[in-house]
């Protein structure tokens, strides 16, 4: 009847680690949860999403050193194609959020991706200490 039950159990995600460079693609078709630990400015952060609706987790984790930052968060569909609704992340408020720059400190944001109109909407939940 087109649903999945998940009935007495857990059902968990492999997260996907990753160093970065100044613009890489981040691909959510591969799992729903990533952490990126940063140790450059990130021009563009490109998230490719699969190709039907779900939620999504991205850490972004300072690096040892810290004051790195996200310029731009781009978004693309499952064919690697700028996105027809919205080619950048949409934030709660309007704008990108201020990334928490101290070492070794996470930020977390939690990603609705809405296949049908190719939107990406975000909330950033900011500095987890270590």
């Amino acid at each position: 009847d087109g649903h999945v039950e998940f009935d007495g159990c857990a059902v968990g995600f492999d997260l996907q680690a990753s160093f970065q460079e100044s613009s890489f693609t981040l691909d959510f078709r591969l799992g729903n949860k990533a952490l990126v630990t940063i140790t450059d400015d990130i021009t563009d952060l490109s998230l490719q999403f699969p190709n039907t609706s779900g939620n999504f987790v991205l850490l972004i984790k300072q690096s040892i050193s810290g004051s790195q930052t996200v310029a731009n968060y781009k978004v693309m569909n499952y064919l690697g194609n700028g996105a027809t609704g919205s080619a950048s992340l949409k934030f709660a408020g309007g704008s990108n959020p201020t990334l928490t720059t101290d070492a070794n400190h996470v930020d977390i944001i939690s990603i609705f991706w809405d296949a049908d109109n190719q939107i990406a909407y975000g909330v950033a939940t900011l500095d987890f200490q270590f």
